[in-house]
């Protein structure tokens, strides 16, 4: 029995047929090997150093207090707005003015606290507080401070000088310091504790909140 030989037309029809396989086959393999990938990228480890998650997806933790968290380091968190708290109770020294106590400190400058003795009478204690800002920054920087339910001071603070003010007795206050878009917000609570005794003490707590461009 005698073969034919296949037409031009069949011998097109069949390399293209092996040729549309093969691209399966390799579709097959890349889409296997890319499983679970966004964009063909495959998530690098929490662990991962930042070179080496540079360009790459990051996964979550898999364990420990920040599981199914993605570590802040690969976070870019300008604008957002980093609050932390303070407290501090400091005694009163009878007749005395109190150093400066730091409440916390920021790239903007220092927020104290100094607890006094205003009473005059020897035994007898009655605290009253310095709240201050020092602008341990450079440049001059914008600054306000609220102390109670008073009218707020505005004004520019130059670099290395102090805005400050009393709270006699126990108050709430807020102090807000800004420069070129980095901005400190303090409120805070001060409060005389014994008034009147020979044991008498200060204590400031709040929080801080920073927010950077």
């Amino acid at each position: 029995m005698r073969i034919k030989k296949p037409s031009p037309a069949m011998v097109v029809a069949i390399v293209a047929l092996v040729m549309a396989g093969g691209g399966s086959a390799v579709a097959a393999v890349n889409f296997a090997r890319n499983a679970g990938a966004v964009d063909h990228l495959s998530a690098v480890r929490a662990n991962a150093s930042l070179s080496k998650a540079a360009g790459r997806l990051v996964a979550t933790s898999r364990k420990g207090v920040h599981k199914g968290q993605i570590p802040a380091r690969f976070l870019d968190t300008s604008g957002v707005s980093r609050p932390t708290s303070f407290a501090l109770g400091v005694p009163v020294n009878d007749n005395a003015v109190g150093g400066a106590n730091i409440l916390h400190s920021s790239a903007l400058g220092r927020l104290t606290m100094a607890c006094n003795d205003q009473s005059a009478k020897v035994g007898v204690e009655d605290p009253t507080m310095t709240i201050a800002f020092t602008n341990t920054s450079p440049n001059t920087i914008n600054i306000a401070h609220v102390n109670g339910g008073g009218n707020p001071v505005v004004s520019g603070l130059a670099a290395g000088t102090v805005d400050q003010f009393a709270v006699p007795g126990s108050s709430t206050f807020r102090v807000h310091a800004e420069y070129g878009g980095t901005d400190v917000v303090y409120e805070g609570i001060a409060r005389q504790i014994g008034q009147g005794s020979n044991n008498a003490s200060c204590l400031v707590v709040g929080t801080a909140e920073t927010v950077t461009p």
